[in-house]
């Protein structure tokens, strides 16, 4: 079985920009998985991606869509939400820190927010190389 990985937006947003988030992502050794929270978010960004990587919205939607993750819904992970809520600072990171805090893997993101929570094992982009 391989191990999974729980993906925040920034990752995701670096992967679509033609970051090395991508090479990441598409690592057969490893299975990735976010949150529909996190999957529209992403979403939102991409009037912002498109033009930083200087292609069309339709095709950073079409990227989106072949970038290997599992999105789950809030039902997987709800049991866990409140703990991840008094957690964080930030109530847009709950979703994600539940979802890590529910299945128990950890968590990639390059956001500080995620910083000193030990309930969770918190991978940032740099530790892949």
């Amino acid at each position: 079985m391989k191990p999974t990985i729980v993906v925040d937006a920034n990752p995701i947003i670096s992967a679509l920009i033609g970051g090395y988030s991508r090479e990441i992502l598409f690592d057969h050794n490893l299975d990735f998985i976010t949150t529909r929270f996190t999957f529209n978010e992403v979403e939102r960004f991409i009037p912002y991606i498109a033009k930083k990587a200087g292609v069309s919205e339709s095709f950073v939607r079409s990227l989106l869509q072949l970038l290997p993750l599992k999105v789950f819904e809030s039902e997987t992970y709800c049991d866990s939400y409140a703990k991840a809520k008094s957690l964080v600072q930030d109530k847009n990171d709950a979703d994600i820190l539940a979802l890590s805090l529910a299945t128990n893997n950890p968590l990639w993101s390059n956001d500080a927010g995620f910083e000193g929570i030990t309930e969770i094992k918190l991978i940032k982009t740099k530790d892949f190389v």
